[in-house]
């Protein structure tokens, strides 16, 4: 299937997924009664299989499509490991350490990088599953907003096409969020399950800890929670291979878009007469990112961790793709359902119109960065051309939904600090 075909498909899915979102928005009664009959797990069961499953058939058995995306690099990654290698000794991983040996398992049933897609797909499916039965708790709009997140195409797109692993951030979250609501602990079982985070996703799980330690009321049982797993982990890994284990830390050399530092850097690169380092900006994103994360999140620290704890994650990881110099739109996947849960507002048509475009942006410009070469744009004079000056336009576009949501979920946690 050639490139611009899967564009056509991506361009059908927007459309269709838009029409099936607003009118999902719009029919709150439907939701309701849904609700009160109970079939809740019905309906979202329904949508994994309509949404998820049977486009991956189609998609993968039925029309024999290769993966792209990510799962290209997962699948050099698994089959190294698959064949007796070590992670970061013998294999390159920006990953945790049991990442890669997780989305091998799927390859002792198939021998396929088709497998690590099902697998990102199952996963996802689980996530979904854990965070209604979560939120069905505490939030009458639970099932409306899950059932709208299984029909938006840039998660479809993220996870069938991309086979994209960022909502596993969201996944330990939610099962942090689901203890803390059952029991009202936040010591030691809730750092435990916290590292469980750093040893199977990624590094940058760690990000939200600074706005979530904010919230904690037992601050050392938590610590010491995390303590009794990452201690070990990290003697294991020293004993093993050395400080290969610190891989992960290293910044990528890659530019990646959209974000404040590749919307500015054609401004950045005239002020400085030279393409500025992507090292530096890195690690001043990284500051910016905690601090500002911190900043929203501090007023939220008088509610129930039950309410605040989404605000720590959602600020955290908003504003990481907003002033990460290496993050892509695609880490929108790290927290696209708990915002449509969180700062969505079904009855507002500004709120449904404004999540529409900005997953229409998601699902286009990617598709158009990677077809005009990747531009870095240090040359301004290449912005006249058409399809060039309207990527980096979609990039803007892109960066202002990240504010848009980012002031929404600052004002969120003014209100809830309020109550």
């Amino acid at each position: 299937m050639s490139t611009i075909t899967v564009f056509y498909i991506k361009l059908l899915l927007v459309i269709a997924s838009s029409v099936g979102v607003w009118w999902s928005a719009n029919a709150q009664g439907f939701w309701e009664r849904l609700e009160k009959q109970q079939k809740g797990n019905q309906v979202i069961g329904l949508g994994i299989l309509l949404f998820r499953l049977l486009p991956f058939v189609g998609i993968y058995v039925l029309l024999n499509f290769m993966p792209r995306g990510d799962v290209p690099f997962f699948w050099g990654k698994a089959s190294v490991a698959y064949q007796g290698g070590m992670v970061y000794r013998d294999i390159v991983s920006y990953h945790a350490p049991l990442f890669t040996y997780i989305i091998t398992l799927p390859l002792w049933l198939w021998y396929s990088s088709k497998a690590i897609v099902l697998l990102m797909v199952l996963v996802e499916a689980a996530i979904i599953w854990g965070t209604y039965h979560t939120y069905r708790k505490f939030d009458a709009r639970a099932l409306q907003s899950i059932a709208i997140y299984l029909i938006l195409s840039a998660p479809m797109v993220m996870v069938l096409l991309g086979g994209q692993e960022d909502i596993w951030i969201w996944g330990i979250a939610v099962w942090m969020l689901y203890y803390y609501h059952k029991t009202q602990n936040d010591g030691l079982p809730l750092g435990v399950r916290f590292s469980v985070g750093l040893i199977v996703i990624k590094a940058t799980f760690g990000f939200w800890l600074f706005p979530l330690w904010l919230l904690l009321k037992k601050r050392w049982g938590f610590l010491l929670g995390m303590s009794l797993v990452g201690i070990p982990t990290l003697a294991l890994l020293y004993s093993v291979m050395g400080l290969d284990f610190l891989m992960p830390l290293q910044m990528t050399t890659n530019l990646l878009t959209p974000n404040l530092f590749t919307i500015a850097r054609p401004l950045l690169t005239a002020m400085l007469g030279h393409a500025p380092p992507l090292s530096t900006f890195s690690w001043i994103g990284v500051l910016v990112t905690l601090s500002t994360a911190m900043w929203v999140t501090y007023p939220a620290q008088r509610w129930s961790l039950t309410r605040s704890l989404p605000i720590a994650f959602l600020s955290t990881f908003i504003a990481m793709t907003i002033f990460q110099a290496t993050s892509p739109g695609y880490y929108t996947f790290t927290y696209m359902l708990p915002l449509v849960l969180e700062v969505v507002d079904w009855k507002k048509s500004k709120d449904v119109f404004i999540l529409l475009f900005f997953n229409a942006v998601l699902v286009v410009q990617p598709f158009l960065f990677t077809h005009l070469g990747s531009p870095t744009y240090d040359d301004a004079s290449i912005l006249t051309s058409p399809l060039y000056l309207l990527e980096y336009t979609l990039q803007i576009l892109n960066v202002v939904c990240y504010g848009w949501y980012f002031i929404k979920v600052y004002q969120k946690a003014r209100g809830s600090a309020a109550h």
